[in-house]
């Protein structure tokens, strides 16, 4: 978030260092990345760096970290993935998922989440979710910096029927600072 002073406005902007320049461009979407181990476990890890890359093909990218991220490793090797977008209800649960811990540990069930059976891909989602997508991977680009993004196209979508008011997506800010969506506006376009 970018803080200005006071009773400024947009005329009287301050430079802001570059190590938080993407800030500008907060709060994100909050989502569980859902994938399995070597030995069919789920494993679940927090991400707010999603975003939409392409409507035909439905392409989605997520920024994973690094290769040593288990859902690099997982969803390299079955090529599979679900995006399970997390809600205020159950977004302290998820948080708690991006802990350090070893395969297996399970730490979605730790949480009190659940899973659930998927309809196009083998990796279940979380059954706490509001909106799902099952993506199977098409690449990753290696970015230069800390990000590896996981491009996924994806095959299936689920969501609450009334949209974002059921949803109630959690977005991320930065740090421990986290959003809710706040009002509907309505812009005209001119196409």
């Amino acid at each position: 978030m970018i803080l200005l002073p006071s009773g400024s406005s947009s005329d009287a902007m301050i430079e802001v260092p570059l190590s938080r320049a993407v800030r500008i461009i907060s709060p994100r979407l909050t989502v569980l990345v859902n994938t399995l181990d070597e030995k069919g476990e789920l494993n679940a890890s927090p991400y707010s760096w999603i975003y939409p890359l392409s409507y035909d093909p439905p392409l989605v990218g997520v920024g994973i970290g690094g290769k040593q991220k288990y859902t690099y490793i997982n969803s390299k090797r079955t090529g599979e993935f679900v995006v399970c977008v997390v809600s205020e209800d159950f977004g302290q649960q998820a948080v708690n998922c991006e802990e350090s811990h070893k395969p297996g540990d399970k730490l979605w069930a730790k949480q009190g989440l659940h899973a659930k059976k998927s309809e196009k891909v083998k990796v279940p989602r979380i059954k706490e979710a509001k909106a799902i997508l099952e993506c199977k991977v098409r690449r990753f680009v290696e970015l230069e910096g800390d990000q590896v993004m996981l491009v996924g196209e994806v095959l299936h979508a689920e969501a609450e029927e009334e949209g974002l008011d059921k949803i109630n997506p959690l977005l991320h800010d930065s740090g421990e600072k986290f959003r809710s969506v706040g009002k509907e506006i309505i812009l005209k376009r001119r196409r």
